[in-house]
């Protein structure tokens, strides 16, 4: 493994937002894309609140994970992976205890789940593949990777493919629950019985104790193979397989509330044009607003405590795109920071905003700079 070029050190600087006067901390300032894992997975330690994040070449399926201190400082390399995307990397993300450094790898056969001791520097990996970590457990949730199969397999192999939980001190991975049991428990399953459906977004709760997923054909097959309305759901089931349960559909993005009851979404609400901030109860079926400050776009997320909502807004056409933050009860908003966009797509930047664990700061991806950095701003 060639080291010569890895990364290291202080890259950080800081500036003051041109709109709203926000001070700013850009923690990265690499010719390397820079970017965390995803807007539910918070890429501080929760032992000493190191970050850790993933660094590619620009169009680049390979490249290292590294972590660094809270403030940029002490940008250190873990390990190499050769399972990147643009948007979140290898999906870095920290085990329960902070001691490991989690990840998504691949050999020649297909996925495997890499990792790496940040006390010791041993490193490994596992067969399987990654969503995410417990909050509570060394345990990994993940879903069978449909790109992975022919499309003919997402019809043929519904009851293998599904919802997974590897323990990762034995290595034993068990299904919760397939393809093939959604379809079971949905309202539709007679139209649909011979879509090519499967699930994605695997999502540990607050507690580590249910999994919520969602269950679709949406984007790889709909409109491929004229499936529609598409089909695109929530379920929930407990970490040991019991109690699967379709929550209902929704619009998009979805994630837990801090509360483990609730799951927030961009859906439709009545009596409300377009998409709203919504949340489902998981035990119910009770639809409310999680606040009527802002219509539903981005990627909105809970601070810790479930006091505030920080959710990003992109104007494509424009360039440009920002982080807004609402008091859920005050029900005010208060435009944190406003940053050009280059390449707002898949296969570029999203801004992808989530917070600390202490409900002090949030971080985001930008690709103002025309290479995508991570950036800190104090809430």
């Amino acid at each position: 493994m060639n080291t010569v070029n890895h990364r290291s050190g202080n890259e950080s600087l800081r500036f003051d937002d041109r709109v709203t006067g926000r001070q700013v901390l850009q923690l990265t300032s690499s010719w390397q894309r820079s970017v965390h894992g995803y807007y539910d997975i918070p890429p501080w330690s929760p032992r000493d609140g190191r970050i850790a994040f993933s660094s590619m070449a620009p169009g680049e399926r390979e490249g290292d994970i590294y972590v660094m201190g809270p403030d940029g400082a002490d940008v250190t390399f873990l390990t190499r992976s050769r399972a990147m995307s643009a948007n979140d990397g290898a999906m870095a993300q920290w085990s329960a205890d902070g001691r490991r450094v989690y990840f998504k790898d691949r050999e020649e056969h297909g996925p495997v789940i890499g990792w790496a001791d940040v006390d010791t520097g041993e490193r490994g990996f596992s067969p399987g593949d990654l969503r995410m970590v417990s909050p509570a457990a060394d345990q990994l949730a993940f879903h069978t990777s449909v790109g992975e199969h022919p499309d003919h397999e997402v019809l043929s192999r519904r009851r293998e493919m599904g919802v997974f939980v590897q323990d990762m001190a034995s290595g034993q991975a068990i299904q919760l629950a397939s393809v093939g049991d959604c379809l079971d428990l949905h309202p539709r399953r007679a139209e649909v019985a011979d879509w090519h459906l499967f699930v994605k977004h695997t999502k540990w709760s607050p507690d580590g104790r249910r999994i919520m997923f969602v269950f679709t054909n949406e984007i790889r097959f709909a409109d491929k193979f004229a499936e529609l309305p598409r089909v695109k759901d929530v379920y929930v089931v407990n970490a040991d397989g019991s109690g699967l349960k379709r929550v209902g559909e929704f619009g998009n993005h979805p994630l837990w509330h801090p509360n483990g009851r609730q799951v927030l979404t961009n859906s439709s609400f009545e009596g409300r044009p377009g998409t709203s901030l919504v949340l489902t109860d998981v035990e119910t079926g009770e639809r409310c607003l999680a606040s009527a400050a802002m219509s539903g776009s981005g990627h909105p997320s809970f601070s810790p405590d479930g006091s505030r909502i920080v959710l990003d807004h992109v104007l494509r056409n424009e360039g440009y795109g920002s982080l807004n933050l609402i008091d859920v009860a005050a029900g005010s908003v208060e435009h944190l920071v406003q940053v050009r966009v280059c390449d707002h797509t898949h296969v570029g930047t999203h801004l992808h905003p989530v917070w600390s664990r202490d409900g002090r700061q949030v971080l985001y991806a930008s690709d103002a700079t025309g290479t995508a950095q991570l950036c800190v701003i104090e809430v």
